[in-house]
């Protein structure tokens, strides 16, 4: 049975491609056009390494990477060769593990050892299992062990054609096995003491789903170890030109990993190291590794082998030299860590007070503090701020201004006063809420909020003072910004907007942390608070921001179900209906649909339940009177949120909303209210909002001569709508609107010294 297996598995094997690589195989094609400038750019050529302060090479770092030996990589590639094949279902997998931990121990490691997992496989319909074996050598450190820098790479290997009989994978990937085996001998040759933990790491079944390295690290991430760099090699001989360059594979939020490398490899080697535009790189062992949120960099040869996952994948198609200089480079960069670890995870928090910086610490003997820099724009240019060494691992800067964003990293000094590369860039702004109301109306892409909807808010927020800011694609909210006002309406009026970002969450975390208020209202809260396409219905993630800001345990969403009022639950909300003459289908003026609905966690009240014309049993009704609105008022800071836009809300409704919700809940000034004089008119203009006729009834307490004028929001006459000499009594005229750009206007009604005025909103 195990033999018809195997021999439909190598049929299988002959007509598929098989595995992550199969992605990869594609990417790294594209990477080996003559045009490199454009996929990939040279570490000398980006603005990060003209930052870098000038070090010259640790003597006794460049004393071991001249100890690599050209013929000790050789030999081991060659040896490696000679199993034939390394392919992960083959029956020497468990001989070839134990052939390699005996390497490490005959170099003198005492800890080595099989690190075996249980592999179930499902290979175009035929099912194997298996237990697989990763070899794992451990050199403690000396002052800092639970830090822990992992190098290594894959050690099994597969081809197209009888992967079980004709893999040598010399190249792929035979090349870390030999890398990591000499660093680990140099390393041991001259008793070289780490101070954080090293850990060379050859990893099993990387070639049909990096099985190996998945397995390493979510064990590593279970027990809580503390990974501060991973070293990935893969495929790093192919080099029949002689070139010097090699690819440093970066990912995202760690790319200051890459930039690490390529600086030790530009100071102790001839290579020249280029970073492709791929940030994500998922085909080799790195990826797991950084799923996990562990910093990672990934070495590959410059030009991607024509051998790759063939029999031809041989030594005799391998530059071993320019593997030598790699495998020189990766030494350095681990062992250069150990004198100069990267200050990681910096982060800062905005307070009326101080900005404070916090960093990971280290227990790095050589380590004597961190210089601490600011700026006043990203990027720098960056000015020391701290006077002496910073020996602890938090910071608090008294200095700044108050409302004024500042940008900040920090730098490693070891015990020879030698200065490391800058960590990554944080921001931050001492808060000070001096203003009343910002309001964030969140569009897509380059667009702006169309006239006709400003005109709306205009009307509705009436007096209250506010500063209105348009978010979109090339208009971001800083903490200079959200750190003035008191309170903040955030809102989407449409189902596009523009999507959360890093930046965007910590101006919000900052902002509740500093007791701000916040009202959103708008289309699909959920999906924009979680950055994500959710599917209904959804528990909240207790961790997001979206459970921590609204107290949102749930959501839930029927897109046709149609609202046309939602239902006051609390004392003191008025009952807010959308406008009879709005609607997002023609066929249901009045109503709106698209709208997500809450379950709300502890802290949290519900105020709104969504209100239909139609039963529960129908779709259009199926979300009645589910909740549509969430509040929390703690002491902490407050929130309220409403699933749908105030756009679509009676004039009057939205007006009311927001005058109480300041008023009340915000506990803010609402302003002074318009003054008019003498009003015997009892005026009224409705439609309002109108789009192309306006009605105006009045009543005059006396004859005279009566105008009634349209004037802009720029205080512009528009039109004379009536002047003449009338009775007294009540009086109805109509007038024309059609013409009228969308916008904000006042009808002025004037009868001798007496004057009243309405806002009215001309619509599309």
């Amino acid at each position: 049975m195990k033999i018809f297996i195997r021999t439909m598995i190598v049929a299988l094997f002959a007509m598929i491609t098989i595995g992550t690589k199969a992605q990869t195989e594609k990417i790294r094609i594209v990477e080996t056009q003559p045009d490199r400038s454009v996929r990939a750019t040279p570490y000398s050529e980006t603005s990060f390494a003209g930052k870098q302060l000038i070090r010259a090479a640790d003597p006794t770092i460049a004393a071991m990477v001249s100890a690599v030996k050209v013929d000790t990589l050789r030999a081991t590639l060659r040896a490696l060769q000679n199993w034939g094949s390394r392919f992960l279902m083959n029956n020497n997998r468990k001989e070839i593990a134990c052939s390699l931990a005996n390497k490490f121990l005959s170099y003198g490691y005492t800890e080595v050892k099989l690190d075996s997992f249980l592999l179930m496989i499902n290979v175009g319909g035929i099912f194997d299992s298996s237990w697989q074996y990763n070899v794992v050598c451990t050199l403690p450190g000396s002052s800092a062990p639970d830090e822990i820098y992992v190098v290594g790479g894959h050690w099994d290997s597969y081809s197209t054609t009888d992967p079980f009989n004709e893999a040598p994978g010399v190249d792929d990937n035979g090349t870390a096995v030999a890398a990591t085996l000499e660093i680990a001998r140099v390393m041991k040759q001259f008793n070289y003491q780490p101070e954080a933990t090293i850990q060379f790491t050859l990893f099993a079944a990387e070639e049909l789903g990096l099985f190996g390295s998945r397995y390493s690290s979510e064990k590593a991430r279970m027990a809580g170890e503390d990974i501060r760099y991973m070293l990935n090699l893969d495929m790093i001989s192919n080099n029949p030109d002689n070139t010097s360059e090699v690819k440093l594979y970066q990912y995202l939020n760690f790319e200051w990993a890459g930039y690490y490398a390529a600086d030790v490899l530009e100071r102790y080697t001839t290579l020249i190291p280029v970073f492709p535009d791929d940030k994500q790189n998922s085909g080799s062992d790195s990826y797991p590794f950084w799923l996990q949120n562990f910093p990672v960099v990934y070495f590959e040869e410059f030009h991607f082998s024509p051998n790759w996952h063939r029999p031809s994948d041989t030594l005799g198609n391998c530059n071993v030299p320019y593997l030598g200089k790699i495998t020189g480079g990766a030494l350095a960069t681990l062992a250069e860590l150990q004198r100069l670890p990267y200050t990681q995870n910096l982060s800062a928090k905005s307070t009326k007070d101080a900005i404070i910086l916090s960093w990971k610490p280290t227990q790095n003997k050589f380590v004597k503090g961190v210089y601490v820099y600011r700026a006043d724009s990203s990027g720098g240019p960056y000015q020391k701020i701290s006077t002496t060494l910073v020996s602890d691992s938090i910071y608090h800067d008294l200095g700044p201004i108050q409302n004024k964003q500042y940008y900040y990293v920090v730098a490693t000094v070891n015990d020879s006063l030698q200065e490391g590369m800058f960590s990554n860039e944080v921001f931050g702004a001492r808060f000070n809420f001096s203003d009343t109301l910002l309001v964030l109306a969140n569009v897509k892409g380059n667009k702006t909020t169309p006239d006709s909807v400003f005109a709306f808010y205009q009307a509705v927020l009436d007096t209250i003072p506010y500063r209105w800011f348009d978010i979109n694609a090339g208009q971001k909210i800083d903490m200079s910004m959200v750190s003035r006002y008191r309170s903040i309406l955030w809102m989407s009026n449409s189902n596009e907007f523009e999507p959360m970002n890093d930046n965007m969450f910590q101006c919000v975390t900052n902002y509740m942390d500093n007791g701000g208020n916040m009202l959103f209202a708008g289309f699909n809260p959920g999906r924009f608070w979680l950055n994500s396409n959710i599917i209904s219905p959804l528990k909240v993630p207790e961790t997001s921001i979206f459970h921590q800001l609204f107290k949102a345990d749930s959501i839930d969403r029927k897109v046709q179900s149609m609202l046309f009022r939602a239902n006051t639950v609390e004392p003191g909300y008025d009952t807010l209906h959308i406008d009879t003459l709005k609607y997002m289908d023609k066929n249901y003026p009045g109503q709106i649909y698209n709208v997500e609905v809450f379950a709300a966690a502890p802290g949290g009240t519900v105020i709104y339940r969504f209100d239909s014309h139609f039963d529960p049993s129908n779709v259009l009704g199926k979300m009645k009177n589910r909740p549509v609105g969430l509040e929390y008022m703690g002491n902490d800071f407050k929130s309220i949120l409403l699933s749908f836009p105030l756009y679509y809300l009676d004039t009057a409704d939205a007006h009311d909303f927001l005058y109480y919700v300041m008023k009340e809940k915000f506990n803010y000034p609402l302003g002074i209210a318009h003054e008019i004089s003498a009003e015997p008119f009892a005026l009224k203009v409705f439609p309002n909002p109108l789009k192309d006729v306006c009605n105006v009834s009045f009543t005059l307490d006396q004859p005279g001569s009566t105008k009634i004028s349209l004037i802009s929001q720029m205080g512009q006459k528009v039109a004379t709508w009536l002047d003449c000499k009338l009775e007294k009594g009540t009086h109805f005229s109509q007038f024309t609107t059609a013409s009228l750009t969308p916008g904000l206007y006042q009808v002025v009604l004037q009868q001798g010294e007496s004057t009243a005025v309405r806002k009215i909103i001309r619509v599309r």
